[in-house]
């Protein structure tokens, strides 16, 4: 009780998140049941956490002994969520990695080896819509526009956040790594295992992520910046248009978009859409120079609605 009291006094703003003992993360996750698995991932498995309170958190666990996950990367992750406060971005509660020996008996043998294991774990805010790769359709079907643009809106914000106030690069930004919470569908970036500080542009060797959303020169060549984000965030940005990571055409998106709201759209709903394309084509330029900044992204969102002449022809 006095562990989840701690807890408690972080969720509450009381306390700076803090290394958790791990018999609390099993307590409240009925020892990492299946019935409380909420999400897996290339690192590791989510699980809901219940206080005795009813209070829900999320409780990350890495697979255990998985090379891709060391005490660098691990300490690296919790660096960067330790910085992080920002309705856009999950919030981050505490963690926990504890090392202990076990025995393992080789089959057909009589042999007994005793190895030693590491937990790693991460703590989380909950949250209650699931990730948005959940909720991704074309444009006929699923969240209505004015979500789907909020939801960019949110993502940019939170993007912006990370690169200009924390300086991080969070190289793994798909729709499976972000969350949508409560009533309005609040967009929240999440999972930066793979996250580092910017220190301009620099090379990795070892690459992970996901084909699709990694930029070229990342993914050919290891380099990595805050364009490799905004490449990622183009992909994005089609998949919420129009339910495809390809190029849509403007004009097939805004008469799909007609049909579904039964009515030409509006001037600030051409605007939003069409304004949408042309951001989302920009990030997904070969070259990183030739891809927006984030800043330059949310200025042309709010840029003051412009009245088209091309409204009343699609």
């Amino acid at each position: 009780m006095g562990d989840e009291f701690l807890l408690e006094r972080i969720l509450n703003g009381d306390e700076d998140p803090k290394d958790l003992p791990l018999p609390l993360l099993q307590s409240i996750t009925d020892d990492f049941s299946e019935d409380r698995k909420i999400g897996h991932g290339g690192f590791g498995e989510v699980y809901k956490g219940v206080l005795h309170n009813g209070i829900i958190v999320a409780v990350k666990r890495m697979y255990v002994n998985q090379h891709t996950v060391d005490d660098v990367s691990f300490r690296r992750e919790i660096s960067s969520l330790m910085k992080i406060n920002h309705q856009n971005v999950v919030r981050f509660l505490g963690f926990c990695s504890h090392a202990y020996h076990t025995s393992i008996k080789e089959a057909g043998s009589t042999d007994v080896n005793f190895v030693n294991v590491r937990e790693r774990l991460l703590c989380l805010e909950y949250i209650s819509n699931g990730s948005l790769d959940k909720h991704i359709t074309d444009e006929l079907r699923g969240l209505e526009w004015e979500t789907r643009y909020e939801i960019i809106i949110g993502i940019c914000e939170g993007l912006r956040y990370l690169h200009e106030d924390k300086n991080i690069v969070h190289m793994d930004l798909k729709p499976e790594n972000i969350l949508l919470d409560g009533t309005y569908m609040v967009p929240k970036i999440t999972d930066f295992g793979l996250s580092r500080s910017n220190k301009n542009s620099h090379t990795m060797g070892l690459r992970f992520g996901t084909r699709g959303y990694l930029a070229p020169e990342y993914e050919h060549a290891g380099k990595t910046s805050f364009k490799s984000d905004v490449y990622s965030l183009g992909a994005i940005i089609f998949e919420l248009l129009s339910g495809s990571r390809g190029v849509p055409d403007v004009n097939n998106v805004l008469r799909r978009w007609r049909h579904r709201w039964n009515n030409p759209p509006t001037p600030l709903q051409y605007q939003q859409v069409t304004r949408c394309v042309e951001i989302a084509v920009h990030c997904r330029q070969q070259e990183p120079g030739c891809r927006p900044s984030i800043s330059e992204i949310i200025s042309f969102l709010s840029e003051p609605e412009r009245a088209s002449e091309h409204t009343d022809r699609v």
